[in-house]
């Protein structure tokens, strides 16, 4: 099993948001921290596009677009663990935990 956190900062300061955590077991899920989300949304954060209900568990047998999108190499588990799927448009990480 792969975790990731997803972290998140608003452009006005450097203040880390984990609103939520990725998973690979064979197959991929996603879920919001209700927490810490509500907390970003009224910072500036809008959950991402392709999961939007920040109330669901999502479950892939492929890598979520919104994560896919950050990587030259896709579907390449060893790439996600080393790098950080950062874009010079937003302030999004997606960190690798164990």
């Amino acid at each position: 099993m792969e975790v990731f956190s997803i972290l998140w900062s608003p452009f006005k300061n450097d203040i880390e948001y984990p609103i939520g955590i990725l998973v690979y077991n064979k197959v991929w899920y996603f879920k919001y921290n209700k927490e810490i989300i509500k907390k970003a949304m009224t910072q500036g954060f809008r959950p991402f596009p392709d999961l939007l209900d920040i109330e669901k568990d999502y479950i892939s047998d492929i890598l979520f677009p919104t994560f896919r999108n950050r990587y030259l190499e896709r579907d390449n588990i060893d790439v996600m663990k080393n790098q950080l799927g950062q874009l010079v448009s937003d302030r999004i990480l997606i960190k690798y935990i164990k």
